[in-house]
């Protein structure tokens, strides 16, 4: 969004709206505009979504990015409202320009067409300057923005898809107002006195026609931004002194207090202090079970609050918070540039002054070599060559699927960096999957309980009583099972914590021990460990061993999903662990993943992905971003599962908003996904124009003379000689590029299915 402040800060991120971009070649005239601004560092532009996020050293006034971008051809939308870019939806304009030239174009082709089958007996004196008349100024208008942004782009040495409308339209007008105003130039020549003025009103209208719905179809490939930043609610309702009062959810600080009923949004990040609820935080986690919270519970802007009221503090406002910095890391993924765009846009770069000089060859080849009306069909041919060819599917190929692809994502929970981590993401072949807090919830629960020569629920309170002062994190699960089953612990007196052993403590007059072997041997009692997976805690009483209380790490309910869904894709999983091999391959079976590395440190984990890197493999690392951040930036991608309030993605290419498993997998079957769709739209923008482009040259002409004429039904397409139509070269042109945008469009319901 463009900010409010009228002066951009010191080391700032910010993104502007810009109306009029439309293919590659604009994305480069913007970025160059805005680098040559002082104080700016940094330009990236996106024309499917219009807009360009700048990198700041200095402060740097509003007027003067005005300036650049106006310099540049382009408009500077002040409003925050992102439907008000061209870029993303502003079509009427298009569609005013569009609608007389095609009324128009249309009335005029028809009437020419009955008036060469002998139904009208037109006087050529006569009626081609009336046609000059009308058509004339009905073009000027819908040529307009394009001539404005050709004759910028030439007067910087540059060219694009609009300087090739523009010659193509200016070559049929200037050919038809010589045949309608001077036909004494043509006598001598070999061109019919003939007028194309509909020709060009058509190609005209089609072309403003198809850029209104690339925008429409643009609006939907940039949504899940739009939808982002509509998510954020406008006021908020603060309590001060008892009082409560809305206000505007910008004009929240930090400390405040806020009071949030059923029904409502959250307005702000913060901690519930008081009250209880189900909130749905679906938009950060693409999780839709809604989640519970109470006193000391985080809670997030634009989430919505389903069933009870609470009151919270402030603790992030502004651009602070896990929407905005979620909004923030899909625009940064929506405006970067991957590898493969470009490339695309390095071909697009020399493409048009090629086409021109096919257009120019072909017009030479056709005047001088052409039978009967050579002229006539010099123009012809020319012009259909330059209309044809179209940059701009070659343009929109890699962005139209990054921005459908990010947003899907963003659906999803996942969060790509940039536009390279989901391209790198679609070249995947092997997972590394952390265990602890991975594939396991990380947090310890009781499995089973063997007590010897006493009551279950005997066993159990005397463990809590002694674990309740404990602050180990397999005593807290111990005393959260007594908990679930309704088990009060008593008192205890002269409690000891043994650090890496265990804790003692008096019951009664009964003196207690919970702990491992070691302990247990420190008062005398030899216990045998199996080969399980699972924690066994001893509790002993006076000495005497009275049960076994086993613990384990739930694996996750999404774990053996994910490592499948990979599998059938061919992606190889590994389990790499700090924890001993009978936990790590225990956990391992549980999952699916027969390749396991366990007692491994943190520190040696990015070693394993290095060795793995070796044999030419493609790997992806995923952790909870804490002990395994030397693994996450070794690895090829680096996948981070993380909560809603620490969505920064400094050491992972890849935020997972949600801590599941099946999250990860998803991440890279859908950039790979979108990879496919990028090869797939890359593979026809390019076999569209090697095909249509000789086409248009005139090609098919001799093809025809050697099967004897065009067939009745392609006359439409190829005319009564096998030219190839400039009217049906327009239609193709708007048709490659609308056939890009919907392909990419198919990642907007994209779903990963395990069958």
């Amino acid at each position: 969004m463009l900010h409010e402040m009228t002066t951009a800060t010191e080391h700032q991120t910010q993104t502007l709206r810009i109306e009029g971009m439309h293919c590659a070649a604009c994305v480069r005239r913007v970025e160059r505009a805005l680098v040559k601004v002082d104080g700016i560092s940094e330009a990236s532009a996106d024309f499917i979504a219009g807009r360009a996020i700048i990198e700041l050293e200095r402060a740097v006034e509003q007027p003067a990015l005005s300036a650049a971008i106006s310099g540049a051809g382009y408009e500077l939308v002040e409003s925050d409202d992102p439907e008000e870019s061209e870029g993303v939806g502003a079509i009427g304009p298009l569609v005013v320009r569009a609608a007389p030239a095609l009324v128009l174009g249309w009335g005029i082709f028809f009437a020419m067409q009955a008036n060469r089958w002998g139904e009208f007996g037109w006087n050529p004196d006569l009626v081609f300057p009336i046609l000059f008349a009308v058509a004339t100024p009905t073009l000027a208008w819908g040529l307009w923005p394009m001539f404005r942004r050709a004759a910028l782009a030439a007067s910087r040495r540059t060219s694009d898809m609009d300087t090739l409308i523009v010659l193509g339209v200016t070559a049929a007008w200037g050919y038809s107002t010589v045949s309608a105003l001077f036909p004494s130039a043509l006598e001598g020549s070999d061109a019919s006195r003939d007028v194309f003025f509909d020709t060009a009103l058509i190609i005209v209208g089609f072309v403003s026609l198809g850029r209104a719905l690339e925008a429409r179809v643009r609006l939907r490939a940039a949504a899940a931004l739009t939808r982002l930043l509509k998510l954020a609610p406008q006021t908020a309702r603060v309590v001060e002194n008892g009082i409560e009062r809305d206000i505007p959810a910008a004009d929240v600080n930090v400390g405040d207090t806020l009071r949030v009923r059923p029904g409502e949004q959250v307005p702000v990040d913060g901690r519930i202090l008081s009250g209880a609820s189900s909130i749905d935080e679906s938009l950060l986690t693409g999780e839709s079970v809604p989640v519970s919270k109470s006193p000391d519970d985080s809670v997030f802007a634009g989430t919505m609050n389903l069933d009870g009221a609470f009151t919270y503090q402030a603790t992030q406002v502004g651009t602070a918070t896990a929407l905005a910095r979620i909004t923030s890391a899909v625009e940064r993924a929506q405006s970067s540039k991957a590898p493969a765009q470009r490339l695309a846009d390095q071909i697009a770069s020399v493409f048009v002054p090629m086409v021109v000089l096919i257009a120019v060859i072909t017009f030479i080849v056709w005047a001088v070599f052409g039978d009967g009306s050579s002229w006539t069909a010099a123009v012809l041919s020319a012009v259909a060559v330059l209309v044809v060819a179209c940059p701009c599917a070659l343009g929109l190929a890699t962005p139209a699927a990054i921005a459908a692809g990010s947003g899907r994502a963003a659906r999803l929970g996942i969060l790509f960096r940039d536009a390279e981590a989901l391209e790198a993401a679609g070249k995947i072949d092997t997972v590394v999957w952390d265990k602890t807090g991975t594939l396991t919830s990380g947090r310890h629960e009781v499995s089973s309980v063997e007590p010897l020569g006493i009551s279950h629920e005997e066993l159990i309170r005397l463990a809590a009583s002694v674990e309740q002062h404990s602050e180990h994190p397999l005593g807290a699960a111990i005393v959260a099972h007594a908990e679930e089953l309704g088990i009060e612990p008593e008192p205890v007196s002269e409690f000891r914590n043994q650090p890496g052993r265990g804790a003692l403590a008096t019951v009664g007059t009964s003196a207690i021990a919970v702990g491992n072997s070691s302990l247990m041997s420190e008062v005398g009692i030899s216990v045998s460990e199996s080969e399980s997976a699972e924690t066994p805690v001893y509790i002993a009483r006076d000495d005497q061993l009275i049960g076994v209380i086993r613990l384990s790490d739930q694996v996750k309910p999404g774990s053996a999903d994910a490592v499948a869904l990979l599998a059938r894709s061919g992606v190889d999983s590994m389990l790499v662990s700090g924890d001993t091999e009978q936990t790590a391959q225990a956990v391992a079976a549980q999952v699916g993943i027969r390749d396991v590395q366990a007692r491994t440190l943190p520190e040696e984990k990015s070693e394993v992905v290095s060795a793995i890197q070796s044999s030419n493999r493609r790997v992806a690392m995923v952790g909870d971003g804490v002990n395994d951040a030397p693994a996450l930036a070794q690895a090829d991608l680096g996948l981070a599962m993380r909560t809603g309030s620490d969505i920064a993605l400094e050491t992972a290419q890849v935020g997972l908003m949600q801590s599941n498993p099946v999250r990860a997998a998803e991440a890279v079957l859908l950039a790979r996904a979108t990879r496919n769709v990028i090869r797939q739209n890359l593979g026809f923008a390019f076999a569209y124009n090697i095909l249509l482009i000789p086409l248009a040259a005139g090609l098919a002409v001799p093809i025809f003379d050697a099967v004897g004429g065009v067939p009745g039904g392609l006359t439409w397409l190829f005319g009564e000689q096998g030219q190839f139509e400039p009217i049906a070269a327009a239609l193709a042109m708007v048709a490659s590029s609308l056939s890009v945008l919907t392909n990419a469009l198919r990642l907007n319901r994209w779903q990963a299915r395990l069958s």
